[in-house]
Order: structure tokens, then C-alpha cells, then sequence
């Protein structure tokens, strides 16, 4: 055996935990798993030479896959009331619609110890202000019912319940009853209620609003900074400079390494400073993954200098991959952690072979600078795909630039944090940085409301992984260099290839599970349309963004916020609508506030109004949509928008689909009409889809779109024989058409 085979076994067995842990994460039964390490166990033992290192890498792919089945499966306690004790180890963040949520360490439930953290949230009812007491640090009991986080609800959705695993969360808490609040001695508790002292010190010494900022990048209390101004950020691909990470903690490292370095510091002693200055930074941040990363990279590094060894970054970059992952598994899915080690990536990679195309006789450190910036750029597109399906235009050029300011911004920060104890200084220190800080603000709010700064993609696909990888090692030394002009080409248009929109050929409707609401996408052939946008269009603008689709259709059945609250969502995703269509007399109806406004804004951002009518028809490539309520003359003016909710019917590739709104059971009869697929009205509310109109309609399968238990179970009782899909149960249900019929699916 050679050296360079022993070379290359740390940077494969970081591959080969990573697709383990993934394995494990999809895996259904953990017993195949466990059968997997004694096996790979046996083979270590028995092979030798190259087949040995083969067998090395499969175990540590078996021990990745039951680390992440029991990540991502953890042991939970029975969903019911409990009496609950913890620690507030995060910032307590009130929302407008008085929602208060925040995070629990040291839980226990009835007495009993719970191993990992809990998500703890509740309502705030009217006037209504926080508990007296409670404040990061403090332990709180109370009685409350305990749930298990959900996984997403629609295709490519939010993923709730892995965000809490990320955050060594495993179960939810909800309500307040009996609360009462104490003193306590937690560590991550102190750690919280420091970084809400130092959060008001800083707001103190510098403003309110410049104080946020610097409480944001120094200490990650993230909701400190207005929304919009986070939107800006990530449009022009920066938002990074406000979640701590990384280059956080390299600021900092090189701070403190050079004052060490101007008191004259033995190595060693440097070193030692430096873990437990790092060590307290971690705790500092609620032991925040990112802040681990980069410290652990960094004491890596810096050991290997103390130890006068070869410090190969590549191998260090594995090492503390490794690390992170044996402690963590769950952060392998987390868009912070990707963002991390692909920034490094790039860094290691790209940058030194930039570097080496041009060296400038002047201004080399900038050259070197924009290098890095361009290196770290290429190492973080394919999470900037995955996760935002966009692509900053301006991200690569601004990099370079906020970088280096916020480099300097926070500089002064940390001096204001050190200077807090004699104040006056600080205050003055505090006042020019805020200066600068809005100097930077106004740049960013600036840039960030361009039109066409970023490229609309689609999301990333696996093709889009391996088209980077290739990309990326076409860019570094690895890569010959008669082939790499042909690798990089083929890589880059392999990569654009995948994230560009293809024509769809096939039919499809979409019902998206909004909760109490009403969202649907409606895909035929070339023509993409959407009915209702449910409540706040969360669901419906990110499904329509990750695959790149603009409206040739939106279809409002009413003017109720449950079907139409997300006109805004779409507006704001910059999803564009051709033609939006409307019941007759829509805004004469009884609708709801805000409704008019957001239908105006629609008009003004170029969108087509139509009114629809009984009679009225819309050509698709596979049938056709025809209208049948409401019918001009048989509803009251200024009666409820329900009344006059639009029913249409839908036959697609010879399958009809029958559209009901919210239409209620004074008129519903109106509107009945065979149909194989009938999508229940009102949310399976008592008051519509009768015994009358099922029997009327005789369709083989209902659609529900509901949050409400009690009418899930209404609809149960109601529908008879007749097979039902629920969101509220199955999550978005997806149709297929073809000529053959259809088939139904729900995503859970």
C-alpha cells in the first residue's frame, strides 16, 4: 500500500457518513441498518490491501446510516397534556399575530426528563402583554400539550419538524396554563440571558435599530433585524453577513490572534487563549452548529501549526466535517451547514486556481480578495439553487465589498461590546458605527429593490450536484489540464440545463394543503393556473417558485382571505399573473377586509381582470374549464362572497373535476353536475355538499381541503362509500390525468 492511498481515505470516509446519514434518513426500518455493521465489520477483518480500505469506507457508510436513522427518528413521548419544566435558552420572539415562541433546554415532562430541547409557543389574546418573569434564562413550568412536529405538507415544503432536529429539538409545546417562572442555573439559560443583556447594552450605547444589527452579527439574535431588510439581503445573495457563521468566527479568531500576536504570546499559549475564547463564543451563542463549525475548522488548523504537521486544508475541512456530523447528524440537511462547508470548498479549491490565471503587478491583495470572494461564491451555488432558487447577479461583485465592510463594521462592534463597561466611550464608538452601519443599510435597501438582480431557477435537482461537483474540479488542481476546458464547459451547461424550466407535457391539479383554506395548481400541457391562494400564500407563491412557473391563469373563487390572502405572497415572490379571474359582482359581495387592496395591486402590477359568469369557458390543450356559478340574476347583491363563490368544472384528458369553492347549500344545486373528482366546498362545512349534491354529482373520489378536525369528521360521516383524500390527514393531494384516467396521491 502507498501513502496516497492512505491520502484519500479521510476525504471518502466524509462522503461515504454524509450518504450513509442520508440512507438512514430515508431508510424505513433501522433493524437492515444494524445488520449492515457487523457485516462491514466481518469484511474489515478478513480483506486485505486495497479491498480492506473498501471494507473501512462501507463500515463507516453503516455507521452513518444508524446515526442518521435515529436523528431523523428519534424516540418521542405520547402527543397530550403535560405538566412541563425548562429553560428559555433562546431570544423570546412575539410575532404581529401575537404569537410567542421561543426554545426549552433541560425539559422535563411530568417529572420525567426529555433528552432533547422543545419548541414552546402560544397566543398572546388582545391587549394582552408576556407573562411577568418570563425572559431568556429564566426556568419556566406550566401545563401544556405536548405534539409531534410535522414534516412538510406539500412537495419541496417547509420542513418544521427537521428544523427543530437541527435545533436538538424533538417534540412541540403549546399553551401557558399555570405558568410560573424562577430563577435558574442552566448553562445554555445564562448563556440566553447574557445575550439579552448584551443585546440592550448594545442598543443602548448605539440606537435601537444600529444595536440590532450588532446584536445580529455578533450574537445571532436573529429577529432583532426588519424582515424587508433581510429580503434585501438575500436578493443581492449577502444574507449571510446577519446569521453568524463562519466568517463571523473568523472575524473574531483574527482579532484576537492579532492582539496575541502584539503581546508577544508563545504559540502554545496563543493556541490555549484561543480554544478557550472559542469555547466561550460557542457557549455565548447557544452552542449555535455553525459557530462549532468554524471554530472546530479553525483549532484544527491552528493545532496543526502548533504541532509544526502538515496542515493539507482539504483534510482539515474533512476532519471537522466528520466531527460535526458523529455529534450532529441532523445538520447535514441544514441550509447553514451546507452554505458553510461549501463556502470552504470553494475557498480550497477555486480560489488558488484563480489566483493562479492572473497575478496583477498591482494590487495584489485586492486580486487575492476578489478571488476568495469568487471561490467562496462558487462553493455556495448549489445550496443558493436548492434552497432559494435564484441566483444573485449581483452577489458575486457585492461579496467582495460588504465583506470587507462588515469585516470593519464589525470591528467596531466588538470594540463597542469590550467598551460597554466604560460607557461614554462606547457611546461615542457606538454612534459612528451605527453612521456607518446605515451608510451600508442604505446601499443594501438601495440594490436589494432592482428589478432583475437575481435569475429566477428552478430548484436543484441531483443532476445539478454532480454538474457542480464537476464544475468545481474542473476549477482546482485536480483536474488535468488538457481536459479541463472541456470539463468546465460540459459542467456549466449541464448545471444550467438543470435548473431551466422544461416544457411540461403531462396534466396535473394540485391541491395544497393550506389548513383552513384553499390553494390548488392546475398544471395542462403549457398553460399553468392557480385556484385560490390560500391565507397568507405561503404554500402556493414557493411551489410555483421552485419550479419556475409563472401564472397564465389565476382563478380567485371569492373574495374571502382564505382563498384569496395570498394575492400579496405572489406579488412579493414577483410570480408573474397574466389574466386573474373573478365570480360576477366579486367586489360587490360581503368580502373581507383588504381583499379590494390587494386586487388593485394585482391590476397595478400589469395582471388582466376578467369577471366570470355560467356559460363562460377557458380552452386547455387536454379540454376545458366551463363555468356553471354563478348565474347572473340568481344571487342577491351584498349577500355573502360564499354565496357567489365560482364552480367550475374541469375535463381534462377526458376526466371531469368539479370546482366548488366555497359555495354553501342554498345554491349548490345550481352548480350540480356529474363529475368523476369533486373538491368538497367550504372545507367540508356542514352547511354545503349535501347527501343531495353527492348523490347529484356521484363522483368516485372527494377532495378535501381542510385544517379543522371537526369538519374532517363532519365530511367523514357525510360522504358514504365514496373514497376521500385529505390535506388535513395526507398533506397536498396530487392528480394525474392521462387518457386512461386518473390517480390520486397525497404526499403523506
Amino acid at each position: 500500500m502507498r501513502n496516497r492511498d492512505y491520502a484519500w481515505l479521510l476525504p471518502v470516509a466524509a462522503l461515504a457518513l454524509a450518504a450513509g446519514i442520508l440512507l438512514g434518513r430515508a431508510a424505513g426500518n433501522v433493524w437492515l441498518l444494524w445488520l449492515m455493521l457487523p457485516c462491514a465489520v466481518g469484511a474489515c477483518a478478513l480483506l486485505k490491501g486495497r479491498s480492506r480500505l473498501v471494507a473501512a469506507q462501507a463500515l463507516v457508510l453503516a455507521i452513518g446510516c444508524v446515526l442518521g436513522w435515529y436523528a431523523y427518528h428519534p424516540a418521542l413521548p405520547e402527543e397530550g397534556d403535560y405538566t412541563i419544566s425548562g429553560v428559555v435558552a433562546e431570544e423570546i420572539r412575539l410575532r404581529e399575530d401575537g404569537q410567542v415562541r421561543t426554545l426549552l433546554r433541560g425539559v422535563t415532562l411530568n417529572g420525567e426528563p426529555l433528552r432533547a430541547g422543545a419548541y414552546w409557543s402560544f397566543y398572546l389574546r388582545g391587549e394582552e402583554t408576556l407573562p411577568e418573569g418570563l425572559a431568556p434564562g429564566v426556568r419556566v413550568e406550566l401545563t401544556a400539550r405536548v405534539y409531534h412536529p410535522g414534516g412538510p405538507d406539500n412537495p419541496g415544503g417547509y420542513d418544521f419538524r427537521e428544523y427543530l432536529l437541527q435545533k436538538g429539538a424533538t417534540i412541540g409545546v403549546y399553551g401557558n396554563g399555570e405558568l410560573t417562572c424562577s430563577p435558574s442555573w442552566h448553562p445554555l439559560g445564562l448563556a440566553a440571558a447574557l445575550r439579552n443583556k448584551l443585546a440592550q447594552a448594545l442598543a443602548a450605547a448605539m440606537g435601537d435599530a444600529a444595536g440590532g444589527y450588532a446584536a445580529t452579527m455578533l450574537l445571532g439574535s436573529q429577529h432583532l433585524v426588519p424582515t424587508e431588510d433581510r429580503e434585501a439581503f438575500s436578493r443581492l445573495g449577502i444574507a449571510h453577513i446577519l446569521s453568524v457563521s463562519g466568517f463571523h468566527v473568523s472575524v473574531l479568531a483574527g482579532l484576537v490572534m492579532m492582539l496575541f500576536r502584539r503581546l508577544h504570546l508563545s504559540r502554545k499559549v496563543r493556541f490555549l487563549w484561543l480554544v478557550l475564547l472559542l469555547a466561550l463564543y460557542s457557549w455565548l451563542t447557544g452552542l449555535h452548529a455553525p459557530v462549532i463549525r468554524a471554530s472546530l475548522l479553525f483549532l484544527l488548523f491552528e493545532f496543526g501549526a502548533l504541532k509544526h504537521r502538515q496542515r493539507s486544508r482539504i483534510h482539515l475541512l474533512c476532519a471537522s466535517w466528520v466531527v460535526q456530523l458523529l455529534v450532529s447528524p441532523a445538520q447535514l440537511t441544514s441550509l447553514s451547514f451546507q452554505l458553510t462547508y461549501g463556502a470552504m470548498l470553494g475557498l480550497m479549491l477555486v480560489t488558488p486556481w484563480l489566483e493562479a490565471r492572473w497575478s496583477p503587478r498591482r494590487g495584489s491583495k485586492v486580486w487575492s480578495w476578489c478571488c476568495a470572494a469568487l471561490g467562496a461564491q462558487a462553493g455556495i451555488l448549489l445550496p443558493e439553487l436548492y434552497w432559494f432558487h435564484e441566483l444573485p447577479l449581483l452577489g458575486i461583485l457585492l461579496n467582495s465589498l460588504v465583506m470587507g465592510a462588515a469585516t470593519v463594521l464589525m470591528t467596531l462592534c466588538w470594540a463597542v461590546l469590550f467598551l460597554l463597561p466604560v460607557f461614554p466611550v462606547a457611546q461615542l464608538l457606538g454612534q459612528l458605527t451605527a453612521l456607518l452601519l446605515d451608510g451600508m443599510l442604505m446601499v443594501v435597501r438601495f440594490l436589494g429593490g432592482w428589478e432583475g438582480i437575481t435569475l429566477w431557477t428552478c430548484r436543484a435537482t441531483l443532476l445539478t450536484a454532480l454538474a457542480w461537483a464537476v464544475w468545481m474540479l474542473a476549477m482546482s488542481w485536480w483536474c488535468p489540464g488538457k481536459r479541463r476546458p472541456m470539463a468546465l464547459v460540459l459542467s456549466l451547461v449541464v448545471l444550467a440545463a438543470s435548473v431551466c424550466p422544461w416544457p411540461n407535457t403531462g396534466t396535473r391539479y394540485v391541491q395544497l394543503s393550506v389548513g383552513e383554506a384553499d390553494a390548488a395548481v392546475l398544471q395542462d400541457g403549457p398553460v399553468t393556473m392557480a385556484i385560490d391562494t390560500g391565507e397568507d400564500g405561503q404554500a402556493l407563491a414557493e411551489y410555483l417558485h421552485q419550479r419556475r412557473l409563472s401564472l397564465d391563469a389565476l382563478v380567485l373563487t371569492h373574495l374571502h382571505a382564505d382563498h384569496a390572502g395570498g394575492v400579496q405572497a405572489l406579488l412579493d415572490s414577483r410570480i408573474p399573473v397574466a389574466v386573474c379571474y373573478l365570480p360576477w359582482g366579486a367586489e360587490q359581495a360581503l368580502i373581507d377586509a383588504g381583499m379590494q387592496e390587494a386586487l388593485d395591486a394585482l391590476a397595478a402590477s400589469g395582471t388582466e381582470i376578467v369577471h366570470w359568469g355560467r356559460g363562460d369557458e377557458l380552452p386547455l390543450p387536454s379540454g376545458s374549464i366551463t363555468v356553471l356559478w354563478p348565474e347572473m340574476g340568481k344571487v342577491r347583491p351584498a349577500q355573502d362572497a360564499n354565496e357567489s363563490s365560482l364552480v367550475l368544472r374541469a375535463e381534462l384528458c377526458g376526466t371531469s373535476l368539479l370546482l366548488t369553492g366555497d359555495l354553501g347549500g342554498v345554491y349548490e344545486m345550481y352548480a350540480a353536475t356529474p363529475a368523476d373528482v369533486l373538491k368538497v366546498a367550504h372545507h367540508g362545512s356542514e352547511g354545503s355538499t349535501s347527501p343531495a349534491f353527492l348523490q347529484a354529482v356521484e363522483p368516485e373520489v372527494l377532495l378535501l381541503s381542510c385544517g379543522d378536525e371537526a369538519r374532517s369528521l363532519s365530511m367523514e360521516a357525510r360522504r358514504g362509500g365514496i373514497p376521500m383524500a385529505d390535506t388535513r390527514a395526507g398533506g397536498a393531494v396530487t392528480l394525474e390525468f392521462d387518457e386512461n384516467g386518473f390517480t390520486v396521491e397525497t404526499l403523506r
